[in-house]
């Protein structure tokens, strides 16, 4: 059940919030219920939060080695965790391993898309502090348009659901700000 009540089926995409998974690719089309998109903001955060520490005085490599390894971690403590709940309430067989790990996914596909992004403006600029700053910029607006589709989920109005997307696009400014602060 959503917030705000109705069933969802999984992998559809349908009602509010459309427009904002069409504006932020047909990735999102999977990202279907509500544990997904919780996991692709938890990813768009961890990886934004591991690209301001590893940009302090990483250059371009190291940073995408920090994040890529970050997330990984993140994502496979995860993934153990939820392994583990599932076989403590008696849910065995490899085809729970496999749903437990395709909804986990969005949290890596969530983190590595400013990721491409950190790299892309890096070899074009050659400044590690900018591309980090662009990629910063990238997972802001990521994470707010994320807030906007759950938001719509959930039924909050237009107004309501632009007020998801700043409480989440919030938590991206918080790092933007302090990557400034500690450059």
């Amino acid at each position: 059940m959503w917030p705000g009540g109705g069933a969802r089926d999984r992998g559809t995409v349908d009602g509010p919030g459309d427009r904002w998974t069409r504006l932020l690719g047909g990735r999102l089309r999977g990202w279907a219920d509500a544990e997904e998109l919780a996991h692709a903001i938890h990813g768009s955060i961890v990886g934004a939060a591991a690209m301001v520490g590893a940009g302090l005085h990483g250059t371009l490599p190291a940073v995408v080695i920090t994040v890529l390894v970050t997330v990984a971690v993140y994502w496979a403590a995860d993934q153990y965790s939820a392994l583990l709940g599932a076989a403590a309430n008696g849910v065995r067989g490899s085809v729970r391993v496999r749903e437990i790990l395709r909804h986990g996914r969005p949290m890596l596909e969530a983190a590595y898309t400013p990721l491409v992004v950190l790299v892309v403006v890096g070899l074009i600029t050659k400044d590690v502090s900018t591309s980090v700053l662009v990629a910063l910029i990238v997972a802001t607006l990521l994470l707010g348009g994320l807030g906007h589709i759950a938001g719509r989920r959930a039924g909050a109005t237009r107004a309501g659901a632009i007020g998801w997307a700043a409480g989440s696009a919030a938590l991206g400014a918080v790092l933007i700000l302090l990557k400034l602060l500690l450059h």
